[in-house]
């Protein structure tokens, strides 16, 4: 990101224009709006910019009919580019609705620069004063409070300070490790004012990260390493930053290394799934057959109470976040814990080794899980039943090179892991927290830095609820993007019941076949897409999935956004 560098006279502006037009020079492509009475001052320098000829001078503004699918967008974008993009949100209430999309995006450590308006705060004599009675009801004590705690940095912008500086720390913090949501509030009247003079050049936006490790941590490594026979790799991010995955380091050092991978709720691809050296998603199997463990760039590496955990394992941490400050409870313990970039650091240590393990116990498990796969896809085709199995497995005949697979599916997950077969860097997204309903607007984020991808979103029905689909469906016409959402619809929050199974197996609401897991008679849910031209088909039987799948995803190709409802068995 480069430094403004804009010739025209900065005192004719103001402040609304300046911070559209540093939004661009920063190198911000699209600001995802949801826009409000508190924005009047930039739709009016938008639209004087737009008659002066001068469209380019700001980001494309892509209206957002709600603030998650706003997020959501900007979001997904962040993941595929590594690009941080802007969101325009309204006052208190609109920064309330983006809900579940500010932890994802805090969770999963997506850069994006969140600006919000003010009530204003004159009650006359400004351009800009209030003038409507609900300016008095939006003006709340602690605005930034609703969403600070995930935030990497919060501001106000306040006169006469330099509006080209404010957005110029907002995007450098959000892009800084760890990178993540940051918060830039201003009122009516701070726009409509006249940019103040400038204290002079700004700087460029610095993304910092730490650099490899040093020699003693590197040799420190290589030993345990070369002493190891099944040293095993935990990862949940790639090796490199957003849109610089390095996934090739972590091969090669697997490879060198002759070490397993797991991904554990990985927030994008880690390793090519087609490897023979890949075990799955799942920790607790490959735990038990290894002598040496790496913590690779992850969060939550497994959970304690499922997983056994060999006392006398000796456990390597290599992360840009070691101690994780922003989780509360961080129960992982490390022998060895290396504060560093992961892909210089394993590109070190790869070039040091002299001798690693020989990789067969894992090789043996990556088949073994390959053919099982194989084998459940065939037996649930062979009977004609329309299992997430089979329907995973009918996406995976349209996944090639181009192809970009957004993962919001929860009790379905582990089948769409098992058989749709990623191996391509960029290929794979996850919400990366809690949020469900991301995979819906994420997916348009995705598309527009990744206008050649064929991009297909995964979801249940619960999720699709939540990711507001109709908002979704009109923001993806807003930006011109066409994806595929496919509904693994079970009918009911099928979480909700097998967590109520897991803890009170035995107990009465069990018995009564959980009844709050259901919520709602079935309905076509492909229909609320149909606010736009949209390839809307609902599957309930297994003779017709091929084809239709087949169709949307022609409409796609074709520019047109697809929503499939599967019923696929509980």
């Amino acid at each position: 990101m480069h430094p403004p560098s804009d010739s025209s006279d900065p005192a004719d502006r103001t402040v609304a224009e300046s911070m559209l037009r540093s939004l661009a020079e920063y190198d911000v492509d699209y600001v995802f709006s949801n826009f409000g009475t508190d924005h009047t001052p930039i739709i009016e320098a938008a639209a004087q910019l737009r008659e002066a000829g001068e469209a380019d001078a700001f980001p494309e503004l892509v209206p957002c009919p709600h603030e998650f699918v706003a997020l959501s967008a900007a979001h997904g974008y962040a993941q595929a580019s590594g690009d941080p993009q802007a969101v325009l949100v309204h006052v208190d209430v609109g920064t309330q609705n983006l809900g579940a999309a500010m932890h994802n995006a805090h969770r999963a450590n997506a850069p994006v620069l969140i600006m919000a308006g003010l009530a204003p705060v004159s009650d006359e004599g400004y351009l800009g004063s209030r003038d409507n009675p609900i300016h008095y009801y939006q003006d709340v004590f602690d605005q930034t409070g609703i969403v600070e705690e995930y935030c990497r940095w919060t501001n106000e912008y306040r006169t006469p300070a330099d509006p080209t500086e404010a957005i110029r720390r907002g995007l450098e913090r959000t892009s800084a490790t760890p990178p993540g949501p940051t918060y830039l509030s201003f009122s009516r009247e701070a726009l409509e004012a006249p940019t103040p003079a400038s204290p002079g050049e700004l700087g460029s936006i610095r993304r910092t990260r730490p650099a490899g490790a040093d020699d003693e941590s590197v040799a420190a490594v290589v030993d345990r390493l070369e002493a190891a026979e099944n040293p095993l790799v935990i990862t949940s991010s790639a090796p490199g930053p957003l849109g610089d995955w390095q996934v090739d380091a972590l091969v090669s050092f697997a490879e060198a290394a002759g070490a397993g991978v797991v991904e554990h709720y990985p927030t994008e691809l880690c390793f090519p799934r087609d490897h023979e050296l890949h075990v799955g998603f799942d920790p607790g199997e490959p735990l038990s057959e290894t002598d040496l463990l790496v913590l690779l760039e992850t969060d939550v590496p497994w959970v304690p109470s499922k997983t056994d955990v060999p006392d006398d394992l000796t456990t390597i941490q290599i992360d840009t976040n070691p101690t994780k400050p922003e989780f509360r409870s961080w129960p992982f313990d490390a022998d060895v814990t290396v504060m560093a970039d992961p892909a210089s650091t394993l590109r070190t240590i790869t070039a040091q080794l002299e001798s690693g393990g020989d990789g067969s116990v894992w090789r043996e498990m990556h088949r073994d899980s390959a053919e099982a796969a194989q084998r459940r896809a065939a037996d649930h085709r062979a009977n004609e039943r329309l299992t997430a199995t089979v329907l995973s497995d009918e996406i995976s005949n349209h996944v090639d090179e181009e192809t970009v697979v957004l993962q919001g599916a929860l009790t379905n997950r582990p089948a769409a892991l098992d058989q749709i077969t990623l191996s391509e860097p960029g290929s794979y997204y996850w919400r990366g927290g809690a949020g469900l309903g991301w995979g819906v607007p994420a997916g348009i984020g995705v598309k527009l830095a990744s206008p050649e991808s064929r991009v297909i979103s995964l979801i249940g029905d619960g999720g699709y609820l939540f990711s507001n689909p109709a908002a979704s469906a009109l923001a993806a016409e807003n930006a011109g993007t066409a994806t595929l959402t496919v509904v693994y619809n079970n009918e009911s929050w099928e979480s909700v019941r097998a967590a109520t199974r897991s803890q009170h197996g035995s107990g009465t609401a069990v018995a009564q076949g959980v009844p709050e897991g259901r919520y709602g008679d079935a309905a076509d849910l492909s229909c609320i897409s149909e606010v736009t031209d949209t390839f809307s088909r609902r599957i309930e039987a297994f003779d017709s999935l091929e084809e239709t799948v087949a169709e949307a995803i022609d409409a796609v190709d074709n520019g047109t956004n697809a929503v499939l409802d599967v019923r696929v068995e509980n």
